[in-house]
């Protein structure tokens, strides 16, 4: 014999009720059954609001009545003949007209006891287990309408009553031994010794069952839901989660206490006791194997993982009781525990101090203000004496559990959750793990919630970690970073367990977001103008809304505005890939705040494209610093157009044709003298000057324009380009005079004693600077381990493709950290 038992959803309407029966039609080929039904989808919310309204004397609550009625006589005339349908409204309508005496004795007396409402939401289930056995009797299966107060005999605690097990069984054994046919039970509800009606609490009706299969030694008790099973985590907020085929009795009470709602927290006891093995099933989607919940649950081939599932409760709040009057003096915790359960206040989390100065309780807010107020008055002389401190709240907290049998003498479990918890910014603010080491709960801020409960999973279930790439700009740089994701994510996915994920996009004008990933190859086409949220800060404000976990923001812009948010973001915790100079090289007082920012948060900020594109600049300077090598000095180029143009120059070009050659080619910006100017070099040896440790601001780096005084002021491009041949000549005259010497001229740049400057300079033929290809970069490292031969870094210094590799090579970087 087993015990099915099915959920409101199940029975939500006319089609659900017949899928239902067809489930206990096939399974009588085979056992014996026990059914036991919740109320129809949403019914009991609807009876708590009509008893409600009728409390406070609002006559709304006629409307819900009509409502009830309304539903269940319209699938009584959906499942039944119309002369059947008649005889079973009738039944709907004599338990209505009962149940609208009731509520409207609630709106005369404009009171609501907690007896009264227990009576009031048993209707839910009395009315669908009419619904469910007339219809099996229809479809000649022998049924019997079977209230589930004749059942089970609790205490005369109304509303979440405590079960008499020993009387219980005894009812249990001798009502069902004398029933010929299949018995519907109410679930939820049962009646206190005098026989006035009371509930198990929400959920309840799975607690029927095992309390049933527990009594009659049922050889399964099958809990029929609308899910396939337990999950690893609740899959709306979890998007990875999985079914989890086997779990430990002890594993499912942990879980269900812990907020999963799969089953009722108590249903698991009896079941236990008895030894009879409880499993989850879809009603939905019956061919599912579903969870199977045992002593000792089978493992799959695969090795055990440590945690077996997540989850959480969302609405929590904390109290806190602390003060130096409570070190070493017994008794505190007693009090404060015995008056708590005096007034059925539930705890649903304790931590407490080695030092004994405080204890934090978690409990429903609902109940905040009452206990509050209960442990204020036991503690009151106390408070009053300064001993101890008044009762403090903490609101908006979810707890999250983190469950497995394996967990325990597994080392490196906790190091791993905190770990992962720390990385992505989620402050925990209380913590509490039992002795068996098999749950480990915590606190953290409700906003953080889903992005815990997603790092989390990711951490310990997937083999493949992802990180979500929020990108600002949709230039040549982004265009080719897009090109190469989508080139390389596979290979990502497969070789290095990476998934790189593009969740939003945007310029000044459009923006495009999606928490699934949006295709790096058609992004165009996601783009919508923007009509709110503008600006960074409107961009911003949507990535910080959705807090999604291994955060990384790209700037491929080269805004000042955005540059100026990078403090903001890494105090977030949210990782920087920037290919914008403006922040590194922008004015002190912001360099100090990203820098400020970075050393308070567990956030990465990478910048290597902000000096030499695509070549290990950066990198190769800190790794040298670190290593504890010294650096007497930097030289180098670090201009892409710059060098192309002396390269040419060199080569026995006219200065003012090669300009325009490089021009045509694309190597300058619209307007060359943005180029020639050197600003940019400045900027980039500005940063290394600051990577050196020295306080410098654009100012203080000594840069010749190219551009020539008298051709500074504003004037067409075209114009300027024509008059610019006026200083061909002196360009040829230096490299003649440098030749005399053995040397040739390049515009280069040197950092040396705090120092730095850049300009037009004379070389050696044989120095590596001298020795440049088109438009490569090179820098020149002399330092006291490479001081005979300096450390030369060489090769493409410009480009969007080659600048976009430096830029993902940053955030693989990043990614490797976070995952």
């Amino acid at each position: 014999m087993k015990i099915y038992k099915f959920g409101g959803t199940s029975l939500g309407s006319a089609g659900r009720i017949r899928k239902v029966t067809d489930i206990i039609s096939s399974a009588l080929q085979e056992d014996e059954l026990i059914i036991v039904v919740s109320a129809i989808h949403r019914v009991t919310d609807l009876l708590l609001e009509a008893a409600t309204k009728a409390c406070s004397g609002d006559e709304g609550y006629r409307n819900i009545l009509g409502e009830l009625e309304q539903l269940h006589t319209a699938i009584a005339g959906e499942l039944f003949s119309i002369e059947r349908s008649e005889e079973v409204k009738q039944s709907i309508h004599a338990d209505l007209s009962e149940l609208g005496d009731i509520i409207h004795g609630v709106y005369l007396l404009r009171e609501l006891s907690d007896r009264s409402l227990a009576l009031v939401l048993g209707f839910g289930e009395r009315l669908s287990a009419r619904l469910v056995s007339s219809f099996l009797q229809l479809n000649r299966i022998p049924s019997v309408y079977l209230d589930a107060r004749e059942l089970i005999v609790t205490d005369a605690n109304y509303a979440d009553a405590r079960v008499e097990t020993a009387e219980t069984e005894k009812r249990i054994k001798k009502r069902l031994s004398v029933i010929d046919g299949v018995p519907v039970v109410t679930g939820f509800i049962a009646s206190a010794p005098d026989g006035t009606a009371t509930t198990l609490g929400r959920g309840g009706s799975d607690y029927t069952a095992s309390l049933l299969g527990a009594a009659l030694g049922a050889s399964e008790i099958w809990i029929w839901t609308d899910v396939d099973g337990f999950f690893s985590a609740d899959p709306k907020r979890v998007k990875d989660a999985r079914v989890l085929p086997f779990i430990s009795y002890a594993e499912a009470m942990e879980l269900s206490h812990a907020g999963a709602k799969v089953l009722h927290p108590l249903a698991v006891q009896p079941a236990l006791k008895a030894g009879i093995p409880l499993l989850i099933k879809n009603s939905f989607n019956p061919e599912v194997p579903g969870t199977r919940i045992e002593p000792c649950p089978r493992q799959p081939e695969i090795p055990a993982l440590p945690v077996t599932g997540l989850t959480s409760i969302n609405k929590i709040i904390l109290l806190n009781m602390s003060g130096s009057g409570m070190v070493g003096v017994p008794g505190i915790a007693s009090r404060l525990f015995s008056r708590l359960a005096r007034h059925r206040i539930n705890i649903i989390f304790i931590s407490q101090a080695s030092s004994e100065q405080s204890i934090t309780l978690a409990i429903n807010p609902l109940q905040a203000a009452k206990a509050k107020k209960i442990l204020e008055e036991e503690f009151s002389s106390e408070i009053a004496s300064r001993q101890i401190d008044p009762i403090s709240i903490r609101r908006n907290l979810a707890m999250i559990a983190v469950v497995g049998n394996n967990m325990s003498g597994h080392p490196g479990v906790s190091a791993q959750l905190f770990e992962t918890l720390g990385k992505n910014g989620i402050n925990v603010i209380a913590v509490a793990q039992g002795a068996n080491e098999m749950n480990i709960s915590l606190v953290v801020d409700s906003h953080d919630e889903d992005k815990a409960l997603n790092s989390i999973h990711e951490s310990f279930f997937l083999s493949q970690g992802k990180v979500h790439l929020f990108i600002a700009g949709t230039g040549n740089i982004a265009k080719s970073l897009l090109r190469q994701i989508s080139a390389h994510r596979v290979n990502l996915q497969q070789d290095h367990d990476l998934d790189v994920i593009v969740c939003g996009l945007a310029n000044t004008r459009r923006m495009a977001m999606d928490d699934k990933g949006i295709d790096p190859q058609n992004w165009e086409e996601t783009l919508a103008v923007r009509s709110e949220h503008t600006g960074i800060q409107g961009y911003l404000q949507l990535l910080r809304e959705r807090n999604l976990h291994n955060t990384i923001f790209v700037d491929c812009t080269a805004s000042a505005e955005v540059a100026a948010s990078y403090p903001e973001l890494l105090l977030d915790n949210i990782s920087v890939v920037t290919a914008n100079k403006l922040g590194m090289a922008g004015p002190w007082p912001l360099y100090r705040q990203i820098r400020e920012a970075q050393r308070k948060s567990n956030a990465r900020f990478l910048y290597e494209t902000n000096v030499g594109a695509g070549l290990p600049i950066i990198n190769t300077l800190n790794d040298l610093k670190n290593s504890g090598d010294k650096i007497i000095s930097i030289e180098g180029v670090l201009s892409g157009t710059l060098s192309f143009i002396f390269n040419e120059l060199r080569k026995g070009g006219r200065f003012s044709d090669i300009v325009r050659q490089a021009k045509d080619a694309g190597y300058t910006e619209p307007d060359p003298r943005d180029d020639l100017s050197g600003a940019d070099f400045a900027r980039k040896f500005l940063i290394l000057g600051r990577e050196l440790g020295f306080t410098l601001e654009y100012a203080d780096i000594v840069c010749e324009s190219l551009v020539p005084e008298e051709l500074q002021g504003e004037m067409p491009v075209a114009e300027f380009l024509n008059r610019l041949s006026a200083v061909d000549g002196w360009y040829a005259a230096e490299i003649e005079k440098a030749a005399k010497e053995g040397m040739t001229i390049a515009y280069a740049g040197e950092i040396c004693n705090g120092k730095a400057s850049i300009g037009v300079k004379r070389v050696p033929v044989s120095s590596p600077i001298a020795g440049l290809n088109g438009s490569e970069n090179i820098v020149v490292f002399t330092t006291e381990r490479y001081r005979k031969t300096p450390l030369v870094v060489r090769g493409p210094g410009a480009g969007g493709e080659v600048t976009a590799g430096g830029v993902f090579a940053d955030i693989l970087r990043i990614a490797s950290y976070l995952v």
